[in-house]
């Protein structure tokens, strides 16, 4: 059945109103996700499009006020979007792996130990800074990273070097070289005291080692670090200049000479943004080995729908950083695209404004002040219809 003038003036009405980049197919590609798994939270529809979850808000409420999706324990299709679902090809049976959720990598049983220490870490994490865009990797999520890397010759018998670290991905690999009876050594490199501290004191409790490294990436690498490593994990800002700032600095701590590898963790962008990426990465004369889209799982992150894409480059004798010097410039999200948030206090509905500049910076902070009216510390996001992308 050819899809009919009237659902692709409505899909196109709706990636306008949202200024949705990847155009009427992202709408599309929605409602065959609804009508394809039934009832389904916003949050994991969000991670299965791959779209931020305010994106993914703000299509839902277009498609309800015209009567594609209702409203009733998660998303699904009405009478009209089970129409539409029909012209556009009909449910289809997902052929994502279950076992290994699309990442291509499962966890055989004898590192079941590791990943049952990492979950009890997981619990004295500190709390993110979304300041310095922080969100925490999932345990197994981690594991499964370090894994992939595990098979690539990465790992063992290596130098291996973490560039911003509030994932704990240095103590995943630390776990693994014990359990694995291997040598290899491992540093985390990180502005937040909080994360090193967290580190630290992680690594003690389970007697492994792992170096650590106060140091802010806006400047170069000291000398001593430079060259001296064999792989980089690192997992940016959100943002362009933060991924290419932490991708030179990767590139100072592997040095030229070939045969290094760097794993990248990053968000998925829209498809203008995802060819500045490619671009980038030709420029630094870093190869892509693989590209595993939604390889990684975060807490939160509703800005990056829950989930990053893992990039395996290769460091070629021709790669050199594009950075040089002091990044003078913003990386995080909050300075390059400052924005303030009006949040309601769910016990006397008193309103705060959140946002740089104001007393309370991020909800986080007001969240541990608590209420000054009431001292409650649960609020609501007070939500304005969105403008555009998220992220």
């Amino acid at each position: 059945m050819p899809i009919s003038d009237t659902t692709r003036g409505l899909l196109a009405e709706v990636a306008a109103a949202v200024r949705l980049q990847e155009g009427p197919e992202g709408v599309a590609h929605v409602i065959r996700l609804v009508g394809s798994s039934g009832k389904l939270p916003l949050r994991d529809v969000a991670r299965a499009a791959r779209l931020p979850v305010p994106v993914l808000a703000a299509m839902r409420r277009e498609l309800e006020a015209r009567g594609v999706l209702e409203r009733g324990g998660g998303l699904s299709l009405s009478l009209l979007g089970m129409e539409m679902l029909n012209e556009l090809g009909g449910p289809w049976v997902a052929a994502t792996c279950p076992r290994c959720e699309g990442s291509g990598v499962d966890v055989p049983d004898r590192y079941h130990a590791v990943l049952h220490a990492l979950e009890r870490l997981w619990e004295g994490r500190p709390e993110v800074d979304v300041r310095l865009d922080q969100s925490f990797t999932l345990p197994l999520s981690n594991l499964r990273r370090c894994l992939y890397a595990l098979d690539r010759g990465a790992l063992l018998g290596k130098r291996v070097l973490f560039i911003g670290d509030d994932d704990a991905g240095s103590l995943a690999v630390a776990l693994l070289a014990r359990e694995l009876g291997a040598s290899l050594s491992v540093a985390a490199l990180d502005v937040d005291d909080r994360v090193l501290e967290y580190i630290a004191s992680s690594a003690e409790r389970e007697g492994v080692s792992v170096e650590l490294i106060k140091h802010d990436v806006r400047t170069p690498l000291p000398p001593e670090r430079r060259g001296a490593y064999d792989t980089v994990f690192t997992d940016p800002p959100y943002t362009l200049p933060g991924l290419e700032l932490f991708l030179s600095r990767a590139l100072e701590a592997t040095g030229s000479a070939g045969g290094a590898q760097v794993y990248l963790s990053f968000g998925r962008r829209p498809p203008g943004e995802a060819v500045r990426v490619v671009g980038l990465l030709v420029r630094m004369g870093l190869a892509l080995g693989a590209l595993t889209p939604g390889f990684n799982r975060y807490e939160g992150a509703s800005v990056l729908g829950g989930t990053s894409d893992l990039y395996h480059l290769l460091v070629t004798t021709e790669a050199s950083p594009t950075v040089h010097g002091a990044q003078e410039g913003g990386i995080y999200t909050a300075e390059l695209r400052p924005h303030k948030r009006e949040y309601v206090c769910r016990t006397c509905q008193s309103s705060y404004k959140i946002g740089p500049g104001r007393k309370w910076e991020t909800i986080e902070m007001l969240k541990r002040a608590g209420c000054p009216k009431c001292g409650g510390h649960t609020f609501e996001q007070r939500r304005k219809y969105p403008t555009g992308r998220a992220g």
